[in-house]
């Protein structure tokens, strides 16, 4: 059975992730030169273990992970083609639980991977207590989501008990706003996942290039890893629209209002970013500037390429690979007013022009 599980579960969720660990692995060893390789590691692993703070953030990331993929094994449990696995609620309690729990040891490989040097510069620098609570921890999440994984598989058909109700008001809620309580309600770990995400690489860039900080390149380059961060997000955000929202384009709405709406989505969207690009360079009215129309143009950017590919996730991956390099080449040269507004023209032309000839459920 685990043969099959790793032809299966594990194969098709590296594959459903695999512009993720692309970008992880570029962060991780593509954004420095393989001379200064080792003491980029060394010197982020001993940040690391500077700080509870900063050692508990890691941890949350993890923890975010292991939800990543508890989530992807129930959802892929749901279809038809792996209702087989229920069966194993026939076998005893132990073959369940250790099976569960090298099937998520694989998936937490990468994690795995890296904990071997991480855990070596601790014990090389007396940082006993972190390394051992390191230790606990990540055995004690595959624990328990193997637990989890064997109470879904042998206790599915038993209703929750809820002890405590609560009654929450009802009340209009505007078109505008319709994505973000989509978003609130069914893509909460997402929405918190890719904000931490965002938070979590736009403070790594500016960390990186400490020494230059004062450029605003610098920032436009957080800017540029706190949109990318969003990217899944607009993907759920367009798949609803696609799913549950496709009789909104039959409704009397122009198409100025529905720009606008659709703006104000995206700027709301980013909101908590933009403030704290705002803290980061001190409040300067240009750079406030340069950040708003940069981070929405890359938005929106996003936004029309999903159109164009009518939401293939695969060739999304490559897409946002590009869009990356681009992107950074275009920060790099000082093109990035030109480049934001160049994106703005080019998504009021397709809004304007080719909104309602586009079908997404042609996909």
């Amino acid at each position: 059975m685990l043969m099959l599980f790793l032809k299966t579960l594990s194969k098709e969720f590296f594959a459903a992730h695999a512009g993720l660990f692309l970008f992880g692995f570029y962060l991780l060893f593509g954004i420095v030169e393989s001379s200064q390789l080792l003491s980029y590691h060394k010197t982020l692993m001993l940040l690391i273990y500077s700080s509870p703070l900063i050692l508990a953030l890691v941890f949350v990331c993890w923890a975010l992970y292991a939800l990543k993929c508890l989530f992807f094994v129930k959802k892929q449990l749901k279809t038809a083609a792996y209702q087989f696995v229920f069966l194993l609620g026939a076998s005893a309690r132990k073959v369940q639980f250790r099976l569960w729990l090298k099937l998520y040891a694989l998936l937490f490989l990468p994690i795995l991977l890296y904990l071997v040097p991480f855990v070596y510069v601790g014990l090389t620098n007396g940082s006993y207590v972190s390394v051992f609570a390191v230790f606990l921890y990540v055995p004690g999440l595959l624990l328990v989501l193997s637990g989890f994984m064997f109470r879904i598989i042998n206790y599915s058909h038993v209703p929750a008990k809820v002890y405590l109700k609560i009654s929450l008001p009802q009340w209009s809620k505007p078109y505008w706003t319709w994505p973000f309580y989509y978003l609130l309600k069914e893509q909460t770990l997402m929405l918190f996942a890719s904000k931490v995400l965002s938070f979590a690489l736009f403070n790594a860039t500016m960390w990186v290039f400490a020494d230059v900080s004062g450029d605003v390149r610098v920032s436009m380059i957080g800017i540029l890893a706190a949109v990318l961060s969003h990217s899944m997000l607009l993907h759920a955000l367009m798949k609803n629209e696609v799913d549950r929202l496709s009789f909104t384009r039959s409704l009397p709405i122009t198409l100025a209002s529905r720009l606008g709406q659709n703006l104000l989505v995206l700027l709301l969207l980013f909101v908590p970013e933009l403030l704290f690009y705002v803290l980061k360079t001190d409040g300067q009215l240009l750079h406030m500037v340069y950040g708003l129309c940069f981070g929405l143009s890359g938005l929106m950017g996003l936004q029309i390429v999903l159109y164009w590919i009518n939401l293939d996730q695969d060739q999304y991956l490559k897409w946002l690979l590009g869009f990356f390099f681009v992107s950074m080449f275009v920060v790099l040269a000082h093109y990035y007013l030109v480049y934001s507004l160049l994106i703005f023209l080019g998504y009021i032309g397709y809004f304007f022009f080719f909104y309602h000839q586009k079908d997404l459920k042609e996909m």
